[in-house]
Order: structure tokens, then sequence, then C-alpha cells
């Protein structure tokens, strides 16, 4: 690095067109007429996080997302299950505006749970979590039971596979096949890098479900980053 004592500024590249120099950091550029800007790109982002629901439940058992990166057996979580990097937090320097949050239940098998979701168990998640999302730990941006959270888009109904009993599945959705059937947040929720923020799903009654199951968070936002 080479210190250009014209503009009092550090150079780190030969000056483009009108003299802006790339800075020492992503997203910095130096214009001679302006200064410093922070040049930062808005894409639209899905943030998603899952946690394993354990039969049988009892009344307020509570399941916390997007703060854990592994499941409570310390099985650590792949790409079906999160894109979190960081735990309840953004990467730094980046910028995020959630203008919809929704839930759903996975149906799948997986050596974490070995097991099959059945259509009644979504029935009773749904119809016996309450949600809240929150941000630094204590306001509470959004409440509601989990079936006024539904996706905006997937599957509707069930399908059944033919074959065994122990092969035999059913997959249902909370939503509908359509990104223009749930509306966005009429107020959105804006994080930034410094903020925490999380999920949680308390249950207001005590069931046993037919197995255990994986219900999963998901966040779309547009998201602020550096020019790389």
């Amino acid at each position: 690095m080479t210190y250009n004592p014209m503009q009092s500024i550090p150079v780190v590249n030969e000056p483009g067109p009108g003299g802006i120099v790339p800075g020492p950091e992503a997203g910095q550029l130096w214009i001679p007429t302006i200064g410093w800007v922070d040049v930062k790109a808005w894409t639209q982002e899905p943030y998603y996080d899952t946690e394993l629901i354990t039969t049988p439940i009892a009344a307020g058992d509570e399941y916390i997302f997007f703060r854990n990166l592994s499941f409570p057996t310390g099985v650590r979580k792949d790409d079906r299950f999160t894109n979190m990097t960081m735990s309840s937090q953004l990467p730094s320097g980046w910028q995020a505006i959630v203008y919809h949050i929704s839930f759903r239940v996975l149906q799948m098998e997986t050596a974490v749970a070995g097991i099959f979701t059945t259509p009644e168990d979504v029935q009773r998640i749904l119809s016996q979590g309450v949600a809240r999302f929150i941000v630094a730990d204590q306001k509470t941006e959004k409440r509601g039971p989990l079936e006024m959270w539904p996706c905006p888009f997937g599957m509707v109904g069930y399908v059944t596979r033919t074959g065994p009993a122990a092969t035999t599945w059913s997959s249902v959705n909370n939503g509908l096949p359509s990104m223009g059937s749930v509306p966005p947040n009429d107020i959105v929720i804006n994080l930034v890098d410094e903020l925490t923020f999380e999920a949680r799903v308390v249950f207001r009654g005590a069931m046993t479900l037919d197995n255990n199951t994986f219900l999963q968070c998901l966040m779309l936002t547009w998201t602020s980053k550096q020019v790389r």
C-alpha cells in the first residue's frame, strides 16, 4: 500500500476514471468530488433455520430459531436445515429488511431424526404452537399462532406413496403455491449486524406426536452487502 499526500487517502490501486480510487475495505471508494463512499448492493435473500420438535410435547415447551447452529444431539445443521453462518446475527456490515416471516413443517426422513412426519403431526404442531419474533433480546416485533404465519409457496394437501407401512409417508405444507398468495408484512423489520434476533415457538398444550419432526422458520428479506 502506498500513500498519496495530495489526497490524504491510502491508495491501494491506481485511480480509475474521474480519479476514483478503491479503498482498503470492500465497498469503499474515494471519489474526489464527494469523498469516501460506501458502495453496497441490495439483494433478495432468504434466511432459514430448523429445530427438531421432539415428542411428547409438554405445555410450555419452547423452541428457539436462528440461535443454535446444531441440533440438541450435537449434530451440526446442514443446508437443508439452516443457512445461518452466525448465531442470532447477520455478518459484519450487512443489513436486512424483513418483509415476510413464515413457518413450515419439513417432511423428510434423516439420520438426525430417523422418522417420518405425518399429516396429523403437522396439524397438531400448527394448531398448538405460538410464535414470536424478537429483536435485541427484548423487543417482540411479531406474535401469533403458527397457523397465522403461512409460507407463501409450497405444496397444498398431501401426497401418499404406496409401499410397506414403514416407507409410506405423506406430505403437507403450511402455505399456498404462490409467492403472491400471502401478502408481505405491512410494517417491515429492520435488522443490522449489531442487533441480535431470534424466533421462539411455545406450545400452549401438551400433546404426543406420532414421531419427532422438524419445524422450520423462514425469513424473506432485502439484504444490503458490501460490494466486493
